[in-house]
Parts: C-alpha cells; sequence; structure tokens
C-alpha cells in the first residue's frame, strides 16, 4: 500500500522516509538494511557496483555505501535527489555515491553494459506501466555483469484469495485519498515473475511481507536475455466502435469529470495499429486517457493509416495532465523507447498534439531522443488534412478559440468538483450559508465562463481580481440600495466574497486551453486564506471595540 500515498509523499522529501515507514508499517526500513546487509555481498579485496533504480532520498543507497558498497543512484524527481544528496554529504560518503537525475528509461543512454554487480529496486516498478517495466528490464539485463543480481522490493497483488480481499479492503481507501490530492495513483505488480522470465531473468522470492504483499524478489539472468520482445510482438489495432461498454465508459468519463472522486479510465500504454500502417506511414503521440484515445481514432480510422504510441498521461487528456505536469517530454520519450515503435518504421519524425505544448518541451524530445517533433492540430478532426496537405497547417488549424459553447462545458464541469469542495467546507464551518455559498459559487463560475475573454489579465490570478472587485462593486450597491447589511455583515461578507470572486478566477484558470494549468496558483491559497482570516479577527477587534 506504500506506493499508492508515493506521489503525495515525493513532494515533501523530508517526510518521505517517515511516512513510507508508516505505510509499511515499519516493514520497509528494515527489508533496506538486510538488502545492505545479507544481499548485497561486499568483501576488502572488491567493492561491488550497485545501481540503485528509483533511489528517493538516499537511505538504501546510504545503507549500501556504508557496507562497501559503491552507489549510483538514479531517480526522477530533483526534490528526492536534493534531499539524498544533502544526507550522502552528512555521512561523508560522497566518495562512495553518486546521484544522476534521469528516467528509468534513459539507462542504456548513460551507463555501459556490464557496468554493475547489482541492480537494486525498491517500490518503482509498481510505478511502472508494463511496457515500460519490460524496457527497463532489458536494460537491466545489459547493464550487469555475468553473475549480477537484480534485487526487487515492491508491492505485488496477493495470490491467495484471503489475503487479496483484506489487501483490497485496506488499499482502496488510501488509492481513493491518493487520487484526490495527487490526482494520480499506481498499481501493485501482477505477475510480475512472468515478466521477469520474459526478460531473461531467474527470479526467486527471497522474503514475503504483510500478508504476500511487500515482497523482496532476487533475479538473475538466465541463457538468453537479448530478446527484443516488442518488435517481435504482434501490434494491436484500435478499432472506433460503439458499444454497450463504450457508451458505459463515455457515461462514467463525464460523471467522473464532474466530482474527480476517481481516476479516469485508462488505456494501456504502448504502441497501436490505426488502419494498415507500413514503415512508412506517421507516428502519432497521445495520452492514456481513454476518451482521448476512443475520439482520436474515430476521426483516423479510415482515413489515415498511422502508428499511434500511447503514453502514460496518468489517466488524464492531454493538455491538462501536460499542465499539471503529468504528461511531459520525459513521459514522450519513455513511450517512444518502451513501445518499440522505431523497429517498425524506418523514418524518426513523431506527431504530438498542439494542446500539450504547455508541459512538452519539444526540443528536449529532439535533444535527448533524435525523433523529430511535429506539432499536430489543434483539433483531432484536422488530423487527417493535416496529414494530406504535408503536415501543414491551416491557421484554423493552429487555433485555439474556446468559444462561449465550450467555455460553458468546462465551467458545468469544474463546479461539480469545486462545487463538492464547498459544500463540504460549509456543512463543517458554515451550515446556516450553504446554498447561499453554493449558489453564488455558481453565478460567479458562470459569469467568469462568459466573460472569460475580456477580464484584463493573462493569468487567472489577475482575472480573479477583476471579478472578486466586481464581485464586490455588485455587494456594495445591493447593500446600500436594498440589503441594509450592518457593519459587520458587510465585512464579513465583504471578505467572504472577495475572496470567493478570487478564489474562482484562480481555480478556473485550469478550464482554459488559453492559460497554463491552474496547480500554479495553488502556493497562493493558504497565505491569501491566512491573509483572509487574519483581517477577519482584526476586523472583528475593532467592530467589537
Amino acid at each position: 500500500m506504500a506506493t499508492v500515498f508515493m506521489k503525495w509523499l515525493e513532494t515533501a522529501p523530508g517526510d518521505y522516509d517517515r511516512g513510507i515507514q508508516l505505510l509499511t508499517l515499519n516493514r520497509l526500513k528494515p527489508l533496506k538494511a538486510r538488502i545492505a546487509a545479507d544481499y548485497i555481498q561486499t568483501d576488502e579485496a572488491k567493492r561491488p557496483r550497485v545501481l540503485e533504480i528509483g533511489c528517493g532520498t538516499g537511505t538504501l543507497a546510504i545503507m549500501m555505501a556504508e557496507s562497501g558498497a559503491i552507489v549510483t543512484g538514479i531517480d526522477i524527481s530533483p526534490l528526492m535527489l536534493e534531499e539524498a544528496k544533502r544526507k550522502v554529504e552528512e555521512k561523508n560518503l560522497s566518495k562512495a555515491v553518486e546521484f544522476h537525475q534521469m528516467d528509468v528509461t534513459a539507462l542504456d543512454e548513460h551507463f555501459e553494459p556490464g557496468s554493475f554487480d547489482f541492480v537494486v529496486s525498491t517500490l518503482v516498478f509498481s510505478e511502472l506501466s508494463p511496457d515500460v517495466q519490460r524496457y527497463a528490464l532489458g536494460q537491466v539485463s545489459k547493464l550487469l555483469k555475468p553473475d549480477g543480481r537484480l534485487l526487487l522490493a515492491d508491492e505485488v497483488l496477493p495470490e491467495k484469495g484471503w489475503s487479496r480481499f483484506i489487501y483490497w479492503i485496506v488499499h482502496l481507501p488510501l488509492k481513493i485519498v491518493t487520487w484526490l490530492l495527487t490526482r494520480s495513483t499506481t498499481s501493485p505488480l501482477r505477475h510480475f515473475q512472468g515478466i521477469l522470465r520474459e526478460a531473461g531473468f531467474s527470479p526467486y522470492v527471497m522474503e514475503s511481507h504483510l500478508s504476500g504483499s511487500l515482497q523482496l524478489v532476487m533475479a538473475t539472468r538466465s541463457l538468453s536475455t537479448d530478446v527484443d520482445h516488442a518488435a517481435n510482438e504482434t501490434v494491436p489495432r484500435l478499432q472506433h466502435k460503439v458499444s454497450f461498454k463504450t457508451v458505459l465508459l463515455d457515461l462514467w468519463s463525464f460523471l467522473n469529470r464532474m466530482v474527480l472522486l476517481f481516476p479516469q479510465t485508462k488505456v494501456p500504454t504502448g504502441l497501436y495499429r490505426v488502419g494498415h500502417p507500413d514503415r512508412n506511414s506517421p507516428v502519432l503521440v497521445t495520452g492514456n486517457y481513454d476518451l482521448t484515445v476512443r475520439r482520436l481514432v474515430r476521426h483516423l480510422e479510415g482515413s489515415v493509416d498511422c502508428w499511434l504510441v500511447v503514453a502514460d498521461s496518468g489517466g488524464i487528456n492531454v493538455w491538462c495532465a501536460a499542465g499539471g505536469g503529468h504528461f511531459t517530454a520525459d513521459k514522450v520519450i519513455a513511450g517512444l523507447k518502451s513501445s518499440g515503435v522505431s523497429d517498425m518504421i524506418d523514418h524518426h519524425s513523431i506527431i504530438l498534439p498542439q494542446l500539450c505544448a504547455n508541459g512538452v518541451d519539444g526540443w528536449r524530445i529532439r535533444r535527448e531522443s533524435g525523433w523529430g517533433v511535429h506539432w499536430g492540430p489543434v483539433r483531432a478532426e484536422d488530423i487527417p488534412a493535416y496529414l494530406a496537405m504535408g503536415r501543414k497547417k491551416t491557421a484554423r488549424m493552429s487555433v485555439v478559440e474556446f468559444d462561449l459553447k465550450e467555455r460553458m462545458e468546462m465551467t458545468t464541469v469544474g463546479l461539480g468538483f469545486n462545487g463538492l469542495i464547498l459544500a463540504i467546507l460549509a456543512l463543517i464551518f458554515w451550515r446556516s450559508q450553504l446554498w447561499v455559498l453554493l449558489g453564488i459559487t455558481t453565478i460567479l463560475s458562470y459569469l467568469y465562463g462568459i466573460f472569460l475573454p475580456w477580464l484584463p489579465g493573462r493569468d487567472g490570478v489577475i482575472k480573479g481580481i477583476t471579478l472578486s472587485a466586481l464581485t464586490l462593486l455588485g455587494l456594495w450597491v445591493w447593500s446600500y440600495g436594498w440589503g441594509q447589511l450592518p457593519p459587520s455583515s458587510l465585512f464579513n461578507w465583504t471578505l467572504g466574497l472577495g475572496f470567493l470572486g478570487w478564489w474562482v478566477g484562480s481555480e478556473f484558470q485550469g478550464m482554459s486551453p488559453l492559460m497554463r494549468g491552474e496547480h500554479g496558483n495553488w502556493r497562493l491559497y493558504v497565505p491569501v486564506g491566512v491573509c483572509v482570516l487574519a483581517l477577519y479577527g482584526l476586523g472583528k477587534l475593532v467592530l467589537a471595540g
């Protein structure tokens, strides 16, 4: 169950170790200590070289270095690596430990074959999609020396029925909470020993804890490891079809977009065919949100023969995922590598959705992977014409219009989740004003959606200030002309509606493809909220005196 909260804990590296210890019921740290002391064999004549994948805050790397190993740690999180480097410097182990910020799919670009005696990983592979797992294991096989060993400690779905039932009873609430906090989640490893065998390893379960849900697996290389499975497997074909299942999926997507309580339906990442592509057919890249993929295939089928690389976007549409940091250049590069698409084509060019340009660095993809990057049209329906014109876009294909209909749709969707949050807060702190608060929020949200293009500023924070000012002007005019609110009530409503108007503009920024995601504004909510509370307290004192 620990990996479910890892996304959240990674945002606070200083608390990461304590959080993981709590979530693994104090099993992980002793397990890491045994890996360093019992499974990494060291002697004075030979100091083993160890690669740790997903080193986090460096706890295991330090343990292994203290046991005599020379450790190289990699992690994708710069915050985690900063904490790891600080801890290593405190222990005076800088000569024995080095860290690199990199994705697991970039192993072959940084290290020579046969470089390591051991490759170690804890609570990492359960965060990877199956195709990335296979690709990473293929790279690990090349990096290990002939007698090298792979050590994996990770979350595993228990095989026994009763243990599996208990696992889900504990795991499901954590999964829901993590989704609400981070908009991302993970899954336990399933049939992972089979994946290890396919990658050319002979796995052995060395330790099992928490009813079989936390396992330590040791794997050695078998005789044949250089098998390129991706190139030999039949690439599945995607087809557009309307069925009872797709209708239910559309309904689920619509309802879930209203409240955002559960993860959206995901398409397995990997390589797919649309139509009958050949080695010269174009390669399109998209995220793994089910609705996005099905709508894309609907517009392509019958008009375009192409390869489609579905990369990990966390089950979120490409624009929101890119704006929120879930769909990045790293994810695209990882998807291109793990899908094996380069084995299917004679060119090296991909087409990315224009709407993901807010978070995907195309130049970095070109520089680090060698793939040429083209930005496709805004709307999937224009892709056939775009390709027919030799990957050239008309002015209309490049423009994000975000008309009134689209603004009203996104406002309605945003109101679902934000209204739920406000309702919960109102029920706790201000129950008598619940319906008034929800009604005002609804009015402000739709006014914001209607007048968005004309509100000054290119950022939701600035637009929110304007909305707040107009809201307060309306409040004061109403109070002066009709409401005749007493000073204390007018003061309270001024603070409350002023903050609410600003918050609506800041939070609903994420509904517009014309602005960056609202995540950048979240850091302002607490200090602004504290200032509002301070003004409220000060006002109470002044009015009481």
